[in-house]
């Protein structure tokens, strides 16, 4: 299903009935919205399913450190989230949290 990412100026857009925040990807299944998206310059349509860490936002972020067990996960910033997922996506233990009590 594909995930599309609003790239325009506005703080927010509420567009075929969807909310679109800028630089946060969204699913849409609707495919003749799809189509209308993919003409519209100020949208990306990502075809995959795997969004990259660094257009997910802060709690996208934490969320996905909750469900992957990361130790220590609140008190991180986004960069240390992308770190210690990345780490984990790759089989490594998460370096983020070594400094963590």
């Amino acid at each position: 299903m594909p995930y599309v990412t609003y790239r325009g100026k506005n703080a927010s857009l509420r567009f075929y009935s969807i909310r679109f925040v800028p630089a946060v990807p969204v699913l849409v299944e609707n495919e003749s919205v799809l189509e209308h998206l993919r003409d519209d310059p100020d949208f990306e349509v990502n075809e995959e399913k795997i969004i990259p860490l660094e257009d997910l936002t802060v709690p996208q972020l934490k969320d996905k450190a909750k469900k992957a067990g990361v130790e220590g996960f609140a008190d991180l910033k986004k960069p240390e989230l992308i770190t210690a997922l990345k780490a984990l996506e790759g089989g490594d233990a998460p370096d983020a949290n070594s400094d963590t009590p």
